[in-house]
């Protein structure tokens, strides 16, 4: 499960202010991570020009993730936990995903088709977790790059990143190989999303398995 098992303690921190916002739709919530998710995604485009954007990145990230999370306790508190709460629940964060990806992408920190790799294996990701609850299994969560994986990833890069232009490198070699740590990145994620699409097609075949053998 890796780093989403973090997910359920910052939902109990979260919890008392959630009972303040009891009378708060969380369909609203899911949708308002779509414009953080768009400026964050602008905010990394912008960075290479001026680095205190790459700042504005780790707060909305982190503003995006608390969204993404309340919206599931207020949820469970109004016993909201049907069908349609779970289309919106995974549909915006597709886009905020291709908002995000799609910004690192066409920034001059990462080539284009690097990035363009990495945003379609993270949406194969998401498909292939989806992709259990779809054929009568448990939604799957297994590592090593699911969604809180990720964001706690480039929140930690943006951060390297600034300090790398503070100290006036945007760029560096490896082997003459000239690339940045966004594309560092990038290029984590179109390895880790071929090993977590793996693990969570292992997942759903094991829970196939073991209901064939409970019939």
């Amino acid at each position: 499960m890796g780093l989403y098992t973090l997910k359920f303690p910052y939902r109990k921190i979260l919890e008392p202010l959630a009972k303040k916002m009891k009378d708060v739709n969380p369909d609203i919530l899911s949708y308002a991570a779509l414009p953080v998710a768009l400026f964050t995604g602008i905010c990394i485009y912008l960075s290479p020009e001026k680095n205190s954007f790459l700042l504005l990145v780790i707060i909305l990230t982190f503003l995006r993730m608390t969204l993404n999370t309340i919206d599931g306790v207020i949820a469970i508190e109004q016993k909201r936990t049907g069908l349609a709460g779970e289309i919106v629940n995974a549909l915006p964060d597709r886009y905020s995903d291709i908002f995000v990806m799609l910004g690192i992408a066409f920034s001059s920190y990462c080539r284009i088709y690097i990035g363009a790799i990495a945003a379609i294996c993270v949406l194969l990701v998401s498909y292939t977790g989806m992709l259990g609850k779809a054929i009568g299994v448990n939604w799957q969560h297994h590592g090593p790059l699911g969604k809180v994986e990720r964001l706690i990833l480039i929140m930690g890069v943006a951060f390297l990143q600034f300090i790398f232009t503070l100290k006036g490198y945007k760029n560096f070699s490896i082997f003459s190989f000239n690339t940045s740590i966004f594309e560092l990145l990038m290029i984590y994620f179109i390895l880790s999303s071929q090993m977590t699409v793996f693990n969570r097609l292992k997942g759903m075949l094991k829970e196939i398995k073991e209901n064939i053998n409970v019939k």
